[in-house]
């Protein structure tokens, strides 16, 4: 028997859940902002980067490089390099303890302060988005792990359901038709 309020329990229950929804949606959101304004601050550490120091070898900067997924630009802290053969210029890559890398000698040392606390503060961005970008990547694997693995419980559950259903169905119609044989003898 169902009563009213298990009716008035699933509506409110419902309402729930459609708050809950909309929390996800905000929260993915507020996630993806949060990116853009890191992504907005290396942007202009990177200018004050290139700004501070002399065009030469050894001048550090940052560039997104896209890596793991082309819809994705990762950023990276690089280093530039000077060709001795041709005089051009490329970027290396560089890890770990980047305020030591900050070059202070020749025309470097007139803004290495500035520049290594521009480099401190990418640093930390860096490891804000990533922490960010983990918690993103986390998320969407749960839900999507959630929803491959749930999924097909679910659908043997409600096909088990059915047929428990029609199983009692059928038990009862046999019942009340024995029910109907034996007042009609």
């Amino acid at each position: 028997m169902d009563s009213p309020s298990n009716e008035d329990r699933i509506a409110e229950h419902r309402v729930w859940l459609a708050g809950i929804a909309e929390e996800g949606r905000s929260l993915f959101a507020d996630i993806g902002n949060l990116l853009t304004e890191v992504d907005e601050l290396l942007l202009k550490s990177d200018a004050l980067l290139n700004y501070s120091q002399p065009p030469m070898a050894g001048k550090l900067g940052l560039r997104f490089w896209k890596r793991h997924r082309p819809d994705q630009a990762e950023p990276v802290v690089v280093a530039w390099h000077q060709s001795p053969r041709t005089g051009r210029f490329w970027p290396k890559q560089v890890n770990g303890h980047l305020t030591k890398r900050v070059c202070r000698r020749g025309a470097f040392e007139v803004n290495a302060d500035v520049t290594a606390e521009t480099v401190a503060i990418v640093d930390k961005l860096l490891t804000m988005r990533k922490s960010l970008s983990m918690l993103l990547y986390r998320t969407r694997q749960s839900v999507n792990s959630l929803k491959i693995h749930q999924k097909p419980v679910l659908d043997y559950q409600k096909k088990r359901l059915a047929e428990l259903q029609a199983a009692s169905e059928q038990n009862l119609d046999s019942l009340y038709g024995e029910w109907g044989e034996h007042e009609m003898a």
